[in-house]
Formats: structure tokens, C-alpha cells, sequence
């Protein structure tokens, strides 16, 4: 048997009965039953060779080692199973944010507003289509672009720097701005813009975003609007004048009148010169035509009053004392309030502060309200109160009539347009009157007399800004 057979088994030769004939070993520490026999056929008659591993005790390492593998391949079937689960979800999340991203490019493709994201430098990183369509640049010409821009519009370019300045140091409006923008075909266009800082997913600052809106068709809808609201207002104004048509024919009657008394007494008195001069006495003449000039401005003021009160006119804003305003409005209606036999009081101190505005406006909205106090006060009062006091910051008229008020269902509509309780009235008188204190940056609004009969508030700024 070679040596190195001999050294891993034990060779016997047995015989049938299983007696052990012969035998070559290294080592009696053999294995328990396991062997391998090899039958001799020819040359003996029943002899086997027989071969008997040794027992050997491993050493520790080996389980260790096998355990080890065991454990490392288990591992590397879990990471296996892990990274496919890894991979799966990856899939997942990137199928979601391509789905996130195409509806989020969908939405943005079709707003109207226009979308700019700026780095910290003001290059401009992004636009989408509203933007490109508003001002005519493409993208491609657009992203990357250091201010100056190139839709800044030269009459504001300066104004349209600072105000990039101020952004990207930080400073920029909290509540947006307007500025003038211009398309690439010349056309100037107004804008307006809110910016918000575009912070990254670590919480890191990276530029600013704004939102862009063409308001230039918001700003013809406002003109028209004024247009329109200055046009009911003429009209307004109109049928006030149309309704005091005959209390102004009686007061413009007055002066006439003695105009023509005077005249007439100065033509008498020539007449009596021509047939004896030493009887007429010149300083009668002189008398006679200034109290007809006098006559003649005192109509001349009464027809200016009505002329600049009816007129179309631009909205003006000028300093102007209300004292004189309110005395003004209410002479102007004073006629009309000794027709109905209806008394107006003032109560103003004298000195009272300069307000700015529209005069015009201010004074319908005055009259508006005074007229309706006479219209209330001719149906079962004799008088209307008109009162002015002021604070430092506000200036307050009161309009107080001692009429029958207003009915409880009539106070839910009492400003709404066209709503009236008047025969003939358009129902615009207070909604007008509204408007144009709004305008003014001031409120009205209305409470019961106390003694019975309403009382409308105006409460007007002295410092409208």
C-alpha cells in the first residue's frame, strides 16, 4: 500500500467469516463502522480488502470557519434581497418624482403667470413659458443672463436695478411691486412682481423666485371703470342739478332782477338829465351800477358754483380748507331747503384743518348727503345738522336730519347701487357718496339720531398717505 494511503486509512485483508488476515496501520484510533471493502476475485476464494478512515478530532477553526461561511452567505442572500428591495422602492420613487415632475411642468406650461428663478448673483436659472411669452425672449436667451435685463424697460431701468439690488441683498418688498417691463417688440408693458427665496432641500438659501403678472389689462379694466364711475358721477351730478333746477332759477332770479331794477333806475335817471341836467345827481348813477355790478357777481358766483360742480373733470388732488367746502355745499342747497321750508344748521369751529383731495368729488358726496337730510326733514322735520370736528389724524362730519330715519329693511341695502326709496331716484346717490370717501382713504357709514332721524358719518383723513 503506498504511504501516503496507509497514513488516512487502515488496510486489512479479512477472509469470508469476516477473521482479519493481514493489516498495515499508522494508528489504532480508528473510525466507528465506516469502511470500504474490495472484494478479491481471483486470486483468494471470500477475501476482501478493507479500508477504515482514521478518527481524527477537527480542530475548533474548522466549525468556526464553516460557520462563518454559512453566516457570509446568508448575509450576502439578505443584502441581495435588500439591494432588490432598494432598487424596487429607487424605481418607484424615481417612476413618482417623473410623474411629479411632468404634472408640475404641465401646470407651470399652462399659467398665465410668469415664473424666474435667479441665483444669489442674479443670473437667471430658470423661466417657464408664461414668462417667455410676456416678454418675447426664449429661454434659452434668457437663462443665464446677468442684470441689466433685457426686458427692463429703458424709462425704468434704473428703478428696475435698485429694486434687483435691494432683492438680492435681502431687502427686497415683502408684499411685491410694480415695475414697467418691456416685450421684445418695443411695447412696454406694467408688471406685477412677487419674489420669495428658493431654498434647497438642506435649508440652504440658493436664489429667489418670482412670480411675474401682466396686469396691463387689469390696469385698462381700472381706467374704464374710472372712466365709467367718473361718467355716473357727471351724470349724478347732472340730475341733482336737474332737480334744484327750480330753486337755482330763483336764486339766479334775485340777482337778475335787481340787475335789471338798477339798469332801468340808471336809464330813468339819464332820461331826467337830458331834460334838466341840474336836477340828477350823479352819485345816484354811480350807486345804481356798482349795486348792479355787485348783483352781477353775486350771479356770476352762483353760475361758477354750478359750472364747476356739473363739469367732467379729472380727478385732482389739492389742499383745501373744509370749512369753506361745507359752507359752500350748503348754501348751494340752501334754496332748495327754504322751498321745503326745512332749516340748515352748521356747527363747524373755525379753525379747522386743511384736508387734501377732490374738492368736486368731496362736494357732491357733501350734497348728496345734505339734500337727502332736506328730502327726510321736508317729510316731517324742520332741520338739518351739519357738524365738523377733527383729532390729529382724522376729520369727522356728521349729517343729522330730524326726518322719520330709515325703515330697519332698508338698512341692509342702503348702499347698494340702484336700490332707492325716493319715486324718482336712481338709487346711486349713497353708493357714489361711498366711493368717494373710499377713494379718499375714508369711511361712511350710518347710525340713528338719537332724537330721531339719521345721521351719516364721514370720517376722512388729514394725511391721506
Amino acid at each position: 500500500m503506498p504511504w501516503w494511503l496507509v497514513e488516512r486509512y487502515r488496510i486489512d485483508i479479512l477472509d469470508n467469516p469476516g477473521r482479519t488476515l493481514a493489516s498495515r496501520t499508522t494508528s489504532e484510533n480508528t473510525a466507528d463502522d465506516r469502511n470500504y471493502q474490495i472484494a478479491f476475485d481471483p486470486p483468494g476464494q471470500g477475501l476482501f480488502l478493507q479500508a477504515t478512515p482514521y478518527r481524527r478530532v477537527l480542530p475548533l477553526a474548522t466549525p468556526l470557519l464553516s460557520a462563518t461561511l454559512i453566516i457570509l452567505a446568508g448575509t450576502v442572500l439578505w443584502s441581495f434581497w435588500a439591494l432588490r428591495r432598494h432598487v424596487q422602492r429607487r424605481l418607484q420613487a424615481e417612476e413618482a418624482l417623473r410623474k411629479e415632475h411632468a404634472f408640475r411642468l404641465a401646470m407651470e406650461d399652462s399659467l398665465d403667470t410668469g415664473l424666474r428663478a435667479r441665483d444669489l448673483e442674479g443670473r437667471i436659472t430658470y423661466v417657464n413659458p408664461a414668462f417667455c411669452r410676456m416678454v418675447g425672449w426664449t429661454r434659452e436667451e434668457l437663462i443665464g443672463h446677468l442684470p441689466p435685463m433685457p426686458y427692463w424697460a429703458e424709462e425704468e431701468k434704473e428703478t428696475a436695478q435698485a429694486m434687483s439690488d435691494r432683492i438680492l441683498a435681502g431687502h427686497g418688498p415683502q408684499t411685491g411691486y410694480e415695475i414697467l417691463y418691456r416685450r421684445r417688440n418695443g411695447e412696454t408693458f406694467p408688471a406685477l412682481v412677487h419674489t420669495t427665496p428658493l431654498i434647497d432641500t438642506r435649508g440652504v438659501q440658493t436664489g429667489w423666485m418670482s412670480s411675474v403678472v401682466d396686469i396691463s389689462e387689469q390696469r385698462q379694466a381700472e381706467e374704464q371703470a374710472r372712466q365709467q364711475q367718473e361718467r355716473l358721477q357727471t351724470t349724478v351730478r347732472l340730475v341733482t342739478m336737474g332737480e334744484m333746477a327750480s330753486s337755482l332759477a330763483h336764486e339766479l332770479n334775485q340777482p337778475l332782477a335787481a340787475i335789471a331794477s338798477y339798469t332801468t333806475g340808471c336809464i330813468n335817471l339819464l332820461e331826467a338829465n337830458k331834460q334838466n341836467p341840474d336836477r340828477v345827481n350823479l352819485v345816484d348813477i354811480e350807486y345804481a351800477l356798482a349795486k348792479s355790478a355787485e348783483q352781477a357777481q353775486r350771479a356770476g358766483r352762483i353760475i361758477r358754483r354750478i359750472y364747476e360742480f356739473v363739469r367732467r373733470s379729472e380727478p385732482k388732488s389739492e389742499p383745501f380748507n373744509p370749512r369753506e367746502l361745507i359752507e359752500e355745499v350748503a348754501g348751494f342747497v340752501e334754496a332748495d331747503a327754504r322751498r321745503k321750508h326745512v332749516r340748515i344748521d352748521t356747527d363747524i369751529p373755525a379753525p379747522l384743518p386743511e384736508i387734501t383731495g377732490d374738492r368736486v368729488l368731496l362736494a357732491q358726496a357733501l350734497l348728496n348727503l345734505i339734500r337727502n337730510g332736506v328730502d327726510a326733514a321736508g317729510n316731517g322735520g324742520r332741520s338739518v345738522d351739519v357738524s365738523a370736528r377733527h383729532d390729529q389724524e382724522h376729520l369727522h362730519i356728521i349729517v343729522a336730519d330730524s326726518g322719520p330715519g330709515i325703515p330697519a329693511e332698508v338698512l341692509p341695502r342702503l348702499f347698494e347701487p340702484f336700490h332707492t326709496t325716493k319715486p324718482e331716484g336712481m338709487g346711486m346717490g349713497l353708493k357714489i357718496c361711498r366711493t368717494v370717501i373710499e377713494a379718499h382713504k375714508g369711511r361712511l357709514w350710518y347710525e340713528a339720531n338719537p332724537t330721531g332721524g339719521s345721521c351719516f358719518h364721514i370720517l376722512l383723513p388729514l394725511n391721506p398717505a
